[in-house]
């Protein structure tokens, strides 16, 4: 196989990997979101929740499943901007998501759902043949806070 080829391939195989992350957080398909991260991970979403960094399987799973576990949430991505260097890759991707929680219980004092727009930047690393997460870092741009209903 070319090096060219060989190098398309795997920007496929990356971005197929954030994909799932997508689909994945949005489902609460658990099993197959952790399976997208190193063992020892690193998750950076202090920006948005002021939370400091955390690492592992567990910790990762804790933060985001309380953060999503009361709501409905969609996340997109494009524009993904990748460095590859061998079995190491960087990436940054635009990002956008919409968070409605369920009633009473959105973090955030009078809102019940959320529009963000930003950018995650993580580093994937090639394992046993597979690109996994090694670290991912959010950074929102701009939060459009959503009221809930009139009640």
């Amino acid at each position: 196989m070319s090096d060219d080829l060989a190098r398309l391939l795997d920007y496929e195989a990356i971005r197929n990997v954030k994909a799932r992350y997508c689909r994945f957080l949005d489902t609460k398909d658990w099993d197959g979101f952790l399976s997208l991260f190193t063992p020892d991970a690193v998750l950076d979403v202090e920006e948005d929740t002021g939370n400091p960094p955390m690492s592992g399987h567990a910790a990762i799973l804790e933060q985001v499943r309380s953060a999503v576990i009361d709501a409905r949430s969609a996340h997109q991505i494009h524009s993904s901007e990748i460095d590859l260097r061998g079995d190491e890759a960087d990436m940054i991707t635009a990002m956008q998501d919409r968070v409605v929680w369920a009633p009473g219980k959105c973090p955030i004092p009078g809102g019940q759902s959320i529009t963000g727009f930003g950018h995650y930047t993580e580093r994937y690393v090639r394992r046993d043949g597979q690109w996994k997460i090694a670290a991912l870092k959010l950074a929102r741009l701009y939060v459009e806070v959503h009221p809930g209903p009139a009640v």
